[in-house]
């Protein structure tokens, strides 16, 4: 066992010293970067304030020489060569700079460096900058090579003569002494960095030695904290143990704080699952960064679209204005309508993100509940029209019975005649109202009892005979005397009769009415079949709504209040079963509904 362990615990000592010589190194290298990068930016600097500070007092110097010349110049006014140029020549000695005087039309008349013979020689110098400057701006300063004397030259010239200028004076000095200091300043700063650079390099060996020796002690307490291990060695009053120290401290801290943030990621990813609102979290950018299942569902989206925009994955600008908004601090809110997959009501909702910047984006399905406001509103009006008018006739009536209509008899029985069919249509319509509300509000209690279907549907025929007989009409029933639900009496007479009543109503003379049951699947299903019109496709998927009429002015002359049907819809539904309309090839109407066959019901029906 301890030859398995002895290579492994040989080489990772030689694995640390190799990696604090490492480091070592890059201390090292660091140092010695640090202080060339350090004394070449300083030795540059002082380079550039040295020349610039020299070249200063060099032109200072040249402006005095020239405005001294300028005065003597003013008071001899000599304006030939032979008499400017041994002034110049007497000046440029006296002053240990070049003296050249100028004509007001460039001619050189005189020039400390140059004979008479040379200067008449020289070219024209109007057009040189300084001296174009100079009668200008009554100064000019240029820097360049001279060619006359073969190095950098720094000119200074300022005009003279009185009241105009009669010419120009112009100083010069050679800048090779600018050079010259320049140089040995860069040999002071050559010998000085190479000082400072044995120092440094002395000073971060030794600083590097120390530290590495920190870090490899550094390193092992960190591995013991990695290891969950107790801290090497003996305790010691240093930095170092009580980094080491910091670093146990931190891993227990970190620990902690994690266990934290995956219990608050278990509860935020609970929360956004249960969540029933699709729900968007934005950055800056507007890019999602965070949807919920909720959010997908919505969308009819099979993974999240990170990193895309919400109108790229909904096709909506107005909810991008939304983000916007809430992007910059407000928390706002919009409505429209979502077309895809299917056409849909959404209210969204968007929030600021204080602290980490973004914004969320809580969208609403409320389809629902605008088809329920817009049902209600329509439901009102509805009911409020079907009553309007029976309250109208009934007040009609009962004023023409107070004005006069009690002195004849035959018009006082018309109109009690007319009262009563309106009192009882708007008994019907308030007995239908309250069904549905006790249906609506789960009060319509039901009591499921085994019930034979055909004798239910014979009541129902016979209640119903007197009027079949007065329209001619014929009513049969093929319904095998063994096939039983298990329904509600009360509500299976009532669904029995709406559908054969609404069936009589719009049979025309003559006609024919059938009902037949059968057993499908457990279900007992019974139909309800006319000879009437029929109804129209366009019609077909409203005809179960509350106060729908296919044709309202028939079926109010009919005495129908558009509830039957809707009674019919919401009893099938509370005995657990389907009501629903055939389609036709032949003239007429076919309804049908289900309700659970009895227990012990084998009979198919016919």
């Amino acid at each position: 066992m301890s030859a398995l362990r002895t290579p492994s615990a040989a080489r990772r000592p030689g694995r640390e010293h190799r990696a604090t010589f490492g480091v070592r190194e890059k201390l090292f290298f660091v140092s010695l970067l640090l202080v060339l990068s350090v004394g070449l930016a300083v030795g540059l600097y002082l380079e550039h304030q040295l020349r610039t500070w020299l070249e200063s007092r060099i032109e200072s110097e040249l402006l005095h020489y020239a405005e001294s010349a300028r005065t003597l110049l003013e008071l001899t006014d000599e304006t030939r060569i032979d008499q400017a140029d041994p002034i110049a020549d007497r000046l440029g000695t006296s002053t240990e700079s070049r003296i050249t005087i100028i004509a007001r039309d460039g001619r050189v008349i005189g020039d400390s460096e140059l004979s008479r013979t040379q200067v008449a020689e020289v070219e024209n110098h109007g057009q040189r900058p300084e001296v174009v400057a100079a009668l200008d701006q009554g100064i000019g300063v240029n820097r360049r090579y001279s060619t006359t004397l073969g190095t950098d030259m720094l000119y200074v010239a300022v005009p003279y003569g009185r009241p105009s200028p009669h010419g120009t004076v112009r100083t010069a000095m050679a800048l090779e002494h600018v050079e010259q200091v320049v140089r040995e300043l860069r040999l002071h700063l050559l010998f000085a960095g190479i000082l400072g650079l044995v120092v440094a390099v002395f000073m971060s060996g030794l600083a590097s030695h120390w530290l590495t020796r920190a870090l490899r002690s550094l390193l092992a307490h960190a591995r013991a904290i990695s290891q969950h291990a107790e801290l090497p060695g003996a305790p010691k009053p240093d930095d170092i143990q009580g980094l080491a120290g910091s670093f146990q401290h931190l891993s227990e801290a970190l620990e902690r704080q994690m266990s934290n943030l995956a219990e608050e990621r278990d509860r935020s990813q609970a929360i956004l699952g249960c969540m029933s609102e699709a729900l968007f979290a934005l950055d800056e950018q507007r890019r999602i960064t965070l949807v919920n299942q909720a959010a997908l569902d919505l969308l009819d989206l099979r993974q999240a679209p990170l990193g895309q925009s919400l109108s790229q994955v909904t096709g909506l600008s107005s909810l991008e204005q939304v983000a916007v908004a809430a992007l910059k601090g407000a928390v706002v809110s919009s409505e429209f309508e979502l077309a895809a997959p299917s056409l849909r009501s959404i209210l969204a909702r968007a929030a600021p993100l204080r602290m980490s910047g973004g914004c969320v984006v809580v969208m609403h399905d409320i389809t629902e509940i605008r088809s329920m406001e817009r049902f209600l509103r329509e439901f009102v009006a509805n009911a409020s029209h079907e009553l309007r008018t029976p309250v109208s006739v009934i007040r009609a009536n009962a004023e023409t019975l107070l004005d006069s209509g009690w002195d004849n008899p035959q018009i006082s029985k018309r109109m009690l005649e007319t009262l009563h069919r309106i009192s009882e249509r708007l008994a019907r319509i308030v007995s239908d109202l309250l069904d549905l509300s006790r249906l609506d509000a789960r009060e319509f209690r039901m009591q499921l009892v085994r019930i034979p279907i055909a004798p239910a549907v014979q009541r129902t025929v016979e209640a119903l005979a007197a009027v079949a007989k007065d329209k001619d009409l014929q009513m049969d029933v093929d319904i095998a005397p063994n096939i039983a639900a298990q329904a509600d009496e009360k509500a299976l007479d009532q669904v029995l009769f709406n559908l054969l009543d609404n069936a009589l109503k719009y049979t025309p003379q003559g006609g024919r009415i059938g009902v037949q049951a059968q057993r499908r699947n457990g279900m007992i299903r019974v139909e309800v079949f006319d000879t009437g019109p029929g109804i129209a496709a366009e019609h077909r998927e409203r005809i179960f709504e509350r106060f729908y009429r296919v044709d309202v002015g028939r079926s109010r002359d009919m005495g129908g209040t558009g509830l039957g049907l809707s009674i019919v819809r919401s009893l099938v539904q509370a005995m657990q079963g389907e009501v629903g309309l055939n389609s036709l090839s032949r003239p007429g109407a076919s309804f049908w509904f289900t309700v659970p066959a009895a227990d012990g019901d084998t009979a198919q029906g016919t």
